[in-house]
Order: C-alpha cells, then sequence, then structure tokens
C-alpha cells in the first residue's frame, strides 16, 4: 500500500476534488463571459465620476463577522481614506516622497473639506480619494445563510455574490468571476483594481499613496521585509512611475508544484504539467491597473483553468500575455512581531477579525509613535535580500 501512494505523490497523479482528470477546464463552461451571471449585486455603486481604486474582497459566504469587521475598520472609505497617511507617517515628514497629487487630481473628493496633513501646523492640505470597497460571494447550499446574505446586501449594498459553489478548489472560479464583473460593469471608471481576502489587514492610505506616486517611510519594524532596491523611501526612482501595465504583491519565484497531496497546495500533473510555476503574487492580495484587469480576463478564458488561482491568474494568464509581475514587500503573507510593522505596510495576513480591529485601532492612534530605522543602520545588511527573480 505504501509504494503506490508513494508514487502518486512524487507523479502527482492523485486528483484533487471537483477537478478530476476528466472535468472540464474550459473556463467559459462556468464563468458564460456574454451571459449576466451575479445573483446579488451593488445597489449603492455610484460609479459617475470614476473611482481612483475599487478594492474587491474575495469573502466565504458565511464569513458575516468578517465582512462587518472590514466595513467598521479598514474598509470605511469615508474615513480611512487618504488624508490619513501623513497623519499616520508625522514623523517622517520630509523623509519620503509625496505622491504626484496633480496628476491624478480629478480623482479626489472636491466636494469634502480637506484636511490637514501634518497636524495643527500644517501647510498642506489633502482630501480622500474616491475609492469603493465590495465583497464578491459564491452561492452556498444553506438556505438560511443565503437568507441573511441577501438581507447582509440590502442593508450595505456591497455585495457580489456570483454563481458558483464556494469552495476553496474553486477560489480561481470567483477571482475570474472578479474579472468578468469589474470587465461588464465599471471597468472604464476605475484606474486601479485590488482583490484581497477577508482575513486580510489593508493599509488604504499606505496603498493610496503607492499609487498615487508616492513612496511609504520605512520604519524600524519593516526592515526585514525589505531589499536593497527598495528601502530608499525618497529617491524617485523607486517610486510608480508608469501607471500603466501594473499588476503588483508579494512575488514569489521559481516556486515548484507540491506533490504531497495532504496540502492544500496540491497540485496533480494534469492541470499542470511543468516542474516550475511562473513567477506570480500571493492571492492573499494584489493589485492591478485596469488595463492589466482586462488582458488578465481575456486569457483567462482561453487557458485551461487551474485551481490555484494566484499561480492562475498573476503566474500562469500574466505570463501568456507578457506581463511581469512586479514584488513590493509592503505585500506581506507572514505575521508580525510588532504593530508598529503595521504603520509602514500594505497587507498583513492572516488575521483573524478581532486582530484586524486591533490593527486598525493601532494604525488609526497617531498618538503613538513608532521609530525609524536607527541612525547607524546599515543598509548592507539588506543586500542578500534582494530578490533573485528576473
Amino acid at each position: 500500500v505504501y509504494i503506490p501512494l508513494f508514487r502518486n505523490i512524487q507523479n502527482r497523479i492523485v486528483s484533487i476534488p471537483g477537478w478530476s482528470y476528466n472535468t472540464s477546464r474550459d473556463t467559459t463552461d462556468y464563468v458564460f463571459p456574454h451571459l449576466n451571471t451575479s445573483l446579488i449585486e451593488p445597489n449603492t455603486f455610484d460609479m459617475e465620476n470614476g473611482v481612483f481604486l475599487l478594492i474587491v474582497v474575495c469573502s466565504a459566504a458565511q464569513n458575516f463577522y468578517a465582512r462587518q469587521t472590514i466595513r467598521e475598520t479598514w474598509g470605511n472609505s469615508s474615513e480611512f481614506n487618504y488624508p490619513y497617511f501623513p497623519r499616520m507617517h508625522r514623523n517622517f515628514h520630509g523623509k519620503y516622497l509625496r505622491a504626484n497629487i496633480t496628476r491624478w487630481r480629478d480623482f479626489f473628493h472636491e466636494d469634502v473639506p480637506s484636511q490637514s496633513s501634518h497636524g495643527d501646523n500644517a501647510t498642506e492640505e489633502v482630501q480622500p480619494v474616491r475609492m469603493k470597497v465590495i465583497f464578491l460571494l459564491g452561492q452556498t447550499p444553506n438556505n438560511e445563510t443565503q437568507s441573511q446574505i441577501v438581507s447582509e446586501s440590502d442593508v450595505y449594498g456591497d455585495i457580489v455574490q456570483e454563481s458558483f459553489l464556494d469552495s476553496y478548489n474553486n477560489l480561481t472560479l470567483k477571482s475570474v468571476m472578479l474579472l468578468k464583473w469589474v470587465s461588464n460593469n465599471c471597468v472604464d471608471r476605475v484606474r486601479f483594481v485590488m482583490k484581497c481576502d477577508d482575513d486580510v489587514f489593508v493599509n488604504v492610505p499606505n496603498l493610496l499613496h503607492i499609487l498615487l506616486g508616492g513612496i511609504v517611510p520605512v520604519y524600524n519594524d519593516t526592515l526585514s521585509f525589505y531589499d536593497l532596491t527598495n528601502l530608499m523611501a525618497t529617491r524617485k526612482r523607486t517610486a510608480m512611475v508608469e501607471p500603466r501595465r501594473l499588476l503588483m504583491g508579494f512575488l514569489f519565484c521559481r516556486a515548484k508544484p507540491i506533490a504531497d497531496v495532504t496540502s492544500k497546495w496540491y497540485s496533480p500533473i494534469y492541470m499542470y504539467s511543468g516542474t516550475t510555476y511562473p513567477n506570480y503574487l500571493s492571492g492573499t492580495g494584489y493589485v492591478m491597473s485596469t488595463d492589466v484587469l482586462s488582458m488578465l480576463y481575456n486569457v483567462s478564458l482561453k487557458t485551461p483553468l487551474f485551481h490555484l488561482e494566484d499561480v492562475f491568474l498573476t503566474g500562469i494568464c500574466a505570463h501568456r500575455v507578457g506581463l511581469k509581475p512586479r514584488h513590493s514587500p509592503l505585500f506581506t503573507y507572514t505575521v508580525v512581531k510588532n504593530l508598529c510593522a503595521m504603520r509602514g505596510m500594505i497587507t498583513q495576513h492572516p488575521l483573524s477579525p478581532d486582530d484586524i480591529r486591533r490593527a486598525y485601532d493601532f494604525v488609526t492612534n497617531t498618538t503613538i509613535r513608532c521609530p525609524p530605522p536607527d541612525v547607524h543602520f546599515n543598509t548592507k545588511k539588506v543586500l542578500g535580500r534582494s530578490k533573485f527573480c528576473k
């Protein structure tokens, strides 16, 4: 019994639930690109004036508390918006590259009073950026859960529910449905789209600052995530200059398919026959420009489905259209030891809803000062951390 099992593991022969050898992997068999497959859509989605950033949170149907936590914390775009950026980093004033506000002025709220950016003595005024946060769900076989989702949507108007069964092995379908919904509803009125999971904390002001062409200041507690390429917080050459063909997150390089059938990342050879994946971004959170979203959606409809959504979309599909995912150390999927690290990062994963609340309370408490790198810090210490992706 042991020897065949060992061979199956080594040869990646064992199938995975829902995607047997004979199951169709034609994306169009599930996505139906020419049909409206949404069961629920947002009813408060005003896109008339354009949106700079749309964050789509992929959430399991039953995760009501996780969604409510996000609404009350980092997903509250009327509170946790760009004016919070200079407030969070007020003791770093002048030590980071500012955003190119002029370039993106059409995406700022003109009808909202400006907020002081550097405390009581500030001379710079910052307005909120137009952005939206919505949740993407699949179907649930539980009628009571479905009834609660309908009620939740009636109250908040921020849910997209698509017609596929929500499960881990269907996460690729969920992400392609995300691309489909944006493509069919608002791609021409949105500048950037972020995909993330509902167990992620997103430092929205930091993300906005990066997309606006600025650089987030480096904290002592974020040093371990940086390499020398992106350590210089005031150099324009490290900022995002061209907002097109952007696909950015935490980059995995030269990863190999996992042959252990007990792993949730197990990859059968009939679904992926290669020995190494194309470089891809962690699916916990990544951001793209909408030209990239359209490219990925179109090519995904012509590419055999692969059950690991981050590998499929940001690796396989991106590679097919000549896109190179961009690494940012500010996207992380490892738990930090000190909450001060949250001040200088974009994503933190995995976190429980209560941990997300704690992170939000800490980040928005501007009376807490988090230290910069020590004045004697030697940049040579990070030389060995440079990403080896080419």
